[in-house]
Parts: structure tokens; C-alpha cells; sequence
């Protein structure tokens, strides 16, 4: 924990992940969420969190708006949303008219609970992320932009998929996050490489054996 006060912070459930850093496009027309992204335009965040078929994920990412994409004369918008911060909801609140207005919870901010992974284990990281990248034929195979943890800048140039991503947001630890998305990438490479080598031998001669 960060030591931060409890907050009362409007909930926008999404069949997805955000993480603090990553930036992403938004379609609003639901009337409730149009309410919650109009409050927040000029200032203030909002809590994107994972909706499964169970009901909401305890842990989730606030989110500021910072581009007005489109903004439709019924009040439907296209927005780029950034993630900002961490939280664990303590208590949802629901509201007295779901369809008009949004929900909302009692949250906590946190941070990180052990130091800054090492220097050996953020470069190994690199090495297989960049390594990845030239195996998916990235013109430019660049360690991911932004200032944030490198855990979170990695996950968020690349779809692992909502679980993967949901399980780096709830750690409390860097080293533990990189060491996770080395082993993801690690047994994701023999298939990339293997579908380079099937797709040069087809460019080769037609076949793809």
C-alpha cells in the first residue's frame, strides 16, 4: 500500500485490462458511462476494471481521459483514455438506476511492496522482447516508450491476453512481473521461430516443409 486514503472512485467495467502507462481508444454510448467520462473531460480519473462472468476483478487501474477523439451530437464519443494508477476495490456501490447512472466503489491506491527488479533481470527482459519483436517482423524492434515499470510498458505493446495482464496488474513486485513475462515470451518464441522458418521455406520453394 501507498499509504493513500480510501477514495470513492466511478467504475467503468470492461472485458479488458489496463495498466498504469498504456494508452487506449474508447467507444462511449451507453448512457450511464457517457455520464462518467463527461464528469471526468476537464479533471479526475475513473476506475477501469476487469468484468468476468463472476462479477468485477478485486484489482483494477484508473484512467484519465487525454483525447477527445469524436464526440457525436447524442452524446456518444470516441475517446484515448491513459491508465494512472493502481487500486483494490474495498466496496462496490451500486446504483438505485443501472441503466442511467454508473457504478462506483470504495477503493484503495497501492504501489509496488518490494524494490525496483535489477538491472540483469530488466535487460534479460529486453533481450527477449526485442527478440520477439524481429521474430514478428517489427520494422522496429524498440523497447517499449514510456517511463513507467517495464513489466507494464511491455504488456502493454503486446496483447498477452486479459488473464496474463490481470495477474501483472495485482503484483506487488516488479522482479516478479518481469520474471513472468519471461517465461511467457520464453515459450513463445520456438513457435514464432518455427513459423519463421515455415514461412521462409514456403517464400523459398512452396513448400512449407
Amino acid at each position: 500500500m501507498n499509504g493513500a486514503s480510501e477514495e470513492l472512485l466511478g467504475l467503468f467495467p470492461l472485458g479488458l485490462v489496463l495498466v498504469p502507462g498504456e494508452v487506449i481508444p474508447l467507444h462511449i454510448f451507453e448512457e450511464r458511462y457517457k455520464k462518467l467520462i463527461g464528469e471526468r473531460l476537464e479533471e479526475g480519473e475513473f476506475g477501469v476494471i476487469l468484468a468476468e462472468e463472476d462479477g468485477l476483478r478485486e484489482c483494477g487501474c484508473s484512467a484519465r481521459v487525454v483525447e477527445v477523439v469524436e464526440s457525436l451530437d447524442d452524446g456518444r464519443m470516441n475517446v484515448i483514455v491513459e491508465g494512472v494508477r493502481r487500486f483494490r476495490l474495498l466496496e462496490l456501490r451500486e446504483p438505485d438506476d443501472p441503466a442511467e447512472e454508473y457504478l462506483s466503489g470504495l477503493v484503495d491506491y497501492f504501489d509496488d511492496a518490494e524494490p525496483d527488479a535489477t538491472q540483469e533481470t530488466r535487460s534479460a527482459l529486453l533481450e527477449v522482447y526485442r527478440r520477439m519483436l524481429v521474430l514478428m517482423e517489427v520494422e522496429k524492434p524498440n523497447e517499449p516508450a514510456g517511463e513507467g515499470p517495464l513489466s507494464f510498458r511491455v504488456a502493454a505493446a503486446v496483447d498477452f491476453g486479459a488473464p496474463l495482464k490481470q495477474e501483472l496488474l495485482e503484483s506487488l513486485s516488479e522482479e516478479q512481473r518481469i520474471g513472468t513475462l519471461l517465461t511467457v515470451i520464453g515459450t513463445l518464441l520456438p513457435r514464432l521461430e518455427l513459423r519463421k522458418e515455415r514461412e521462409e521455406a514456403i517464400r523459398g520453394n512452396g513448400k512449407g516443409y
